[in-house]
C-alpha cells in the first residue's frame, strides 16, 4: 500500500517547476477523457500542462488509485521526466509490479543521476523486494551523502528520513522478489 513518506517526497517534487522537466502538452490532450473537470480547475491556477498531469497523477497516487495514476501518465511515457518516472515507479510498486517500479526508478536516475527521491525509493524497493546487496550499496551512498552534508544541505531532512527508512526496510524480514 502507498506510504505517507513517499507522498512527502512527491509533494517536495511538486514544489519544483515541473514545466522545466516535461515538454509541452497540447491543449486538446488536456481536454480529453476523465481529466476534463480537474484539468479546468488546475488550469485556472495557472499551471502548465505538464504540472497539471503531474498533480493529477500524484492525487491519484495519494488516493491509492495506482492504475489511474499510470493512466494519467501513460500518454507522456516517451517524453517522461524524472519526476514522471518516479511517480510511475511508486504506482507500479503500489500495484505490486516491482520489476516495473525498479525500471522506472532506474530510468529516473538515468535522467537525473543524483535524484534523491528516486535513490531512496529504489533503495527501499531493493531492501524489501529485491537485491539486498544493491540496497546496502544504495544505503551506503545515501549515508555518505547525508554525512557529507553535515547539516548544511537543503536535503538534510529528506536524506536522514530516507536513510532511516532504508535501514528499517533492510531490518524487516526478507521477502522474495516476484
Amino acid at each position: 500500500m502507498f506510504q505517507r513518506p513517499a507522498y512527502a517526497l512527491i509533494a517536495a517534487l511538486l514544489a519544483a517547476p515541473a514545466a522545466a522537466q516535461v515538454g509541452g502538452i497540447q491543449q486538446q490532450q488536456l481536454e480529453n477523457g476523465f481529466l476534463t473537470a480537474t484539468t479546468a480547475q488546475l488550469g485556472a491556477q495557472n499551471l502548465t500542462g505538464a504540472e497539471i498531469y503531474i498533480h493529477r497523477a500524484v492525487d491519484a497516487l495519494s488516493e491509492g488509485d495506482f492504475k489511474r495514476s499510470l493512466a494519467i501518465l501513460r500518454p507522456y511515457r516517451l517524453t517522461a521526466s524524472y519526476t514522471h518516472m518516479l511517480i510511475s515507479g511508486l504506482a507500479h510498486k503500489g500495484l505490486g509490479d516491482y520489476a516495473a517500479a525498479r525500471k522506472d526508478y532506474e530510468g529516473a536516475l538515468h535522467k537525473r543521476r543524483n535524484y534523491l527521491a528516486a535513490q531512496i525509493a529504489l533503495a527501499e524497493l531493493e531492501a524489501g523486494h529485491g537485491d539486498r546487496a544493491v540496497a546496502l550499496q544504495l544505503l551506503q551512498d545515501l549515508t555518505a551523502r547525508r554525512d557529507a552534508c553535515a547539516g548544511t544541505c537543503p536535503d538534510q531532512a529528506e536524506l536522514a528520513s530516507g536513510v532511516d527508512r532504508v535501514n528499517a526496510a533492510l531490518q524487516a524480514p526478507a521477502r522474495t522478489a516476484p
